[in-house]
């Protein structure tokens, strides 16, 4: 009964970000909305991304009233991507390629994937042409091993993302999780020239070819501001990267069970394969980190929704936007699920929304969610915090319905351009 009542709240939330429904057209006919923006690359980002000889970004940037999207293109393909913190996300993943690609072409890596047979790297690739047939006579023996009752491999399909579970079995993954940390770059991308670079030097790692000590990613460019996160993000990306998505798993349901979060929407959050162990595992961190706030499962409910890689970094961004509100401007004391997005409200009473909005423009979407913002407020202040900025008009008509509009607030709040906590 609880987990259709989660189902019934979250199908009744009008959206934020999403909402484009008729009564949003019908209500706000003679509204005047500014146009969809195409602003200049030169003008939203910063110097270092036109430094790089591995990369040019488009100057034509495509902004849809709230989020922009930016074309990329390099000798290692042609990416486009939504959102700044993806465009940062990727540019990291484009220098860690590149020095992956120069670290297969070393005489180095040739004289020792040799040495241990190329025959033996092939054999392994071989052996999952079909991995679930290779593991069916070994299976029940491996599973003995495994005392993960709650959350075996066995037990929960991977996600998107996730290595096949024989490569898990075999250790595969184990080498490849070391040498994604070693460059910096998430193992769970959704970037799949990242994923066959990653692959080749994790196959010749697990041949015993390579050793991950040679695989280093001096750091460039943007690449060089995205890592200031914090000790506690520094070690929980450590953890990540040593422990099985299995782990991880079972880890988190143990946690958000501590947290006396339903069981069935903790299932329905952890089985959702748009989400990587990583994001996961950060929205559970994020949680945590706010043990003062009541109803904190509003951030699974809210979860529930995702149905895209994109969805799914947006509301990873929003737990640890909050996470670092609640760090380090005031506690937050309460979640709720304003609209189709995690809203809170702190110790000071403030009612508080904090989006990754790259530049937020006065539009249908916003206009048509007004009427919800002013009854989730519930006649508090009303603050609005954007890691982007605002158009002028679109900062007056909400501070004309009582709400503050806070912009480039990821230093206030403590976050990087990855959305991570940074060092304080």
């Amino acid at each position: 009964m609880k987990l259709f009542n989660y189902i019934i709240q979250i199908s009744m939330l009008s959206g934020f970000l999403l909402f484009t429904g008729p009564y949003c057209i019908a209500a706000h006919a003679a509204e005047q909305y500014e146009p969809q923006q195409v602003l200049k690359a030169t003008d939203v980002l910063p110097k270092s991304f036109f430094e790089s000889d591995l990369y040019k970004v488009d100057q034509k940037v495509k902004n849809d009233g709230l989020m922009n999207t930016y074309t990329v293109t390099s000798k290692h393909g042609n990416f486009e991507k939504l959102s700044t913190v993806a465009l940062y996300k990727l540019i990291v993943e484009i220098e860690a390629i590149d020095a992956m690609e120069k670290i297969q072409e070393s005489d180095t890596f040739t004289k020792s994937l040799k040495e241990s047979g190329v025959g033996t790297v092939d054999g392994i690739k071989h052996l999952f042409t079909d991995p679930v047939e290779s593991v069916k006579g070994a299976g029940k023996g491996l599973t003995s091993l495994f005392s993960r009752a709650g959350e075996s491999i066995f037990q929960s399909n991977p996600g998107d993302t996730e290595d096949s579970r024989a490569e898990q079995l075999i250790g595969f993954s184990k080498s490849k999780r070391a040498i994604a940390h070693k460059f910096h770059v998430d193992v769970y991308s959704t970037n799949k020239v990242l994923q066959d670079q990653l692959n080749t030097l994790a196959w010749a790692d697990y041949a015993g070819g390579i050793t991950i000590s040679i695989a280093t990613l001096p750091l460039g460019g943007p690449a060089k501001v995205v890592y200031s996160s914090s000790n506690a993000v520094r070690l929980l990306n450590e953890a990540i990267a040593l422990t099985p998505p299995s782990e991880l798993k079972k880890q988190n349901r143990e946690k958000l069970a501590k947290m006396k979060i339903d069981p069935d929407l903790t299932s329905l959050f952890i089985n959702n394969p748009n989400f990587s162990p990583r994001q996961q595992t950060y929205i559970v961190a994020a949680m945590e980190a706010m043990s003062e706030a009541v109803h904190r499962e509003v951030a699974l409910m809210v979860a529930l929704q995702v149905k895209d890689p994109d969805m799914a970094m947006a509301i990873t961004t929003i737990a640890m936007m909050q996470a670092g509100y609640n760090k380090n401007v005031a506690k937050i004391k309460k979640l709720d699920s304003t609209m189709r997005i995690m809203g809170g409200q702190d110790t000071n009473g403030t009612k508080v929304l904090l989006v990754p909005v790259d530049y937020l423009t006065w539009n249908d979407k916003i206009a048509g969610a007004i009427g919800h913002l002013d009854k989730a407020a519930g006649g508090s202040k009303g603050e609005i915090w954007l890691l982007g900025t605002a158009s002028e008009l679109a900062q007056t008509k909400l501070k004309e319905k009582g709400w503050e509009v806070k912009t480039k607030v990821a230093g206030k709040i403590g976050i990087n351009e990855l959305g991570l906590l940074k060092k304080k």
